[in-house]
């Protein structure tokens, strides 16, 4: 490693180094004094083992970038514990075959600049050439910076082209507000199940157990346990993948035990007994898995305007809602936050306080009721 003054030209000093796998490398600069702060910058960064040679980001685009990661998202997943879901992966590919290719496809990794990922969010256009909305460019902006951050982990880039020198993407909109979620009384779940001619236990059942569509769509009888304490056992989801309907692992990639009140699981009990077709509990015509927007399209938006000519009040519920009315009778009856953690099927019991917060705000004062009771019977004054 050594610093020469070259015999003529603007750029007259010269850093000459070896990097860590033997290759010779030389850049000139104007003085003396630059040369020697690159050099000594460089020769720490290679002892230390984070040197990065920018020549090799000018090789990679960001097609071949995206086909070495997709591939790992899908075998190993992006944190290399488990592959990701097929309707992940195929959300990944649309978004880059619609939105990132057109770009960036064959841009090198190392032209990427922070300044210009900007502009194409902020002006990007969707699928109908109109501007798109921020739904989109939220998303195509994460997922982008999610694709750039995997370069700097192979060593490509030093840091991250999509964010600025702080880390932040300002040029990314924050996320709308979401709708509000539904919350049913036990007298409304039942009167809307009535009205869903033939899936009445279909409604009870996601409205008492919680249970996501994909998940509820590929419950088998054998998934039931009927005993002293009836549940049943969440194990896999249908997820629709290029309009195709996939049987694989729940949404969190987890399975989990739901418990079912009695009169519902006795229901179940009596339709699993007639339960043919792969022992699939709930089925279209002719034992085909049912379809979200078809069933609703045919049984649950007729259901919903039956109830609400007869009662102008009632509230509009997704099927979603039918999943987070069940977490809100869960609470009300008294369920501690593991067993309603549970029944929603969350990875933890912090997201299960964060989403349903609310919904234990009436804690407080039962809890200072509670143990105004216990000193009362202490006669403590």
């Amino acid at each position: 490693m050594a610093i020469n003054k070259l015999a003529s030209g603007v750029k007259r000093w010269q850093a000459d180094w070896t990097t860590a796998d033997g290759v010779r490398q030389r850049k000139r600069f104007a003085t003396k004094r630059e040369a020697e702060d690159f050099l000594h910058t460089t020769v720490r960064a290679i002892r230390g083992g984070t040197f990065i040679d920018p020549r090799t980001a000018s090789k990679v685009t960001v097609s071949q970038l995206y086909a070495e990661w997709i591939e790992r998202i899908a075998q190993v997943g992006a944190n290399g514990r488990k592959p990701a879901s097929p309707k992940t992966v195929d959300n990944y590919r649309r978004c880059y075959e619609n939105y990132v290719a057109p770009r960036w496809a064959h841009t090198p990794v190392g032209n990427v600049r922070y300044d210009d990922v900007a502009a194409w969010i902020t002006t990007l256009k969707g699928q109908d050439g109109l501007p798109a909305g921020v739904t989109t460019r939220r998303e195509v902006g994460l997922y982008f910076g999610r694709l750039m951050g995997h370069a700097v982990k192979k060593r490509l880039l030093p840091n991250n082209p999509a964010k600025d020198p702080l880390g932040q993407t300002d040029y990314i909109p924050a996320k709308e507000k979401q709708r509000e979620h539904v919350y049913l009384t036990m007298p409304q779940l039942t009167l809307l199940a009535r009205e869903c001619e033939g899936f009445e236990l279909f409604v009870m059942l996601a409205g008492t157990g919680g249970l996501r569509w994909g998940e509820i769509t590929a419950l088998s009888s054998d998934d039931f346990e009927f005993g002293d304490t009836p549940s049943v056992a969440v194990r896999r989801a249908f997820s629709e993948v290029s309009g195709k309907l996939v049987l694989g692992p729940t949404k969190g990639g987890e399975s989990r035990v739901v418990p079912l009140p009695r009169l519902i699981a006795h229901r179940c009990e009596q339709l699993a007994s007639t339960a043919t077709v792969n022992g699939r509990m709930f089925t279209g015509g002719r034992g085909s898995v049912l379809r979200n927007n078809t069933w609703t399209k045919r049984h649950y938006a007729p259901a919903i305007a039956r109830v609400m000519a007869a009662h102008p009040a009632f509230p509009r519920p997704t099927f979603h809602d039918l999943r987070h009315t069940a977490v809100s009778l869960a609470i009300s009856h008294g369920a501690n936050v593991k067993v309603v953690q549970r029944i929603a099927g969350h990875a933890s019991a912090t997201m299960t306080l964060d989403t349903y917060a609310g919904l234990f705000d009436h804690d407080l004062h039962d809890s200072a009721e509670r143990l105004n009771g216990a000193l009362a019977n202490l006669a403590w004054n």
